[in-house]
């Protein structure tokens, strides 16, 4: 269950929490970066997040294998009702295989939010909390989803 009560109360914990992450990469307000330094707001991930809810939805995208082993993966841990960390993802989805292209689809989504995650301020704020609840809501719906798309 993702719940956005539950889904936040340990956000910034782990790695990079209370400094933000390790070294010099530092975003502007409101965005954060993904593991390739790319700056992305929390309304892009909420933006790419429903437009990949719609897709699945109306059957124009379906997620290949390891998009869906990604999604029940993370899906498992989220109805555990620990709160979802940017270590979290990134470890799904290094368990994912073959590894995805650094732009393609749901990992591109899935870093980008590992990024928001890790910044506690942001991820804190009403955009990154509907960010990552419509993030939730896509891994639900893909978890959830018979392997034939339906």
């Amino acid at each position: 269950m993702c719940l956005v009560s539950g889904a936040y109360s340990g956000v910034g914990r782990g790695v990079g929490a209370r400094g933000g992450r390790p070294g010099a990469l530092r975003g502007p307000p409101g965005a954060y970066e993904t593991f390739v330094g790319m700056h992305v707001a929390a309304e892009e991930i909420r933006a790419r997040a429903a437009v990949l809810i719609d897709h699945h939805a109306r059957g124009a995208w379906q997620p290949d294998d390891a998009d869906r082993r990604t999604a029940v993966a993370l899906f498992r841990f989220l109805e555990t009702g620990l709160p979802l960390s940017g270590e979290q993802i990134r470890a799904a989805l290094a368990e994912s295989e073959p590894a995805a292209p650094e732009g393609a689809g749901l990992p591109a989504l899935l870093r980008a939010t590992a990024g928001l995650l890790d910044e506690t301020d942001v991820a804190d704020g009403p955009a990154g909390r509907d960010a990552v609840d419509h993030v939730c809501l896509l891994l639900d719906a893909l978890a959830l989803a018979r392997p034939d798309g339906r």
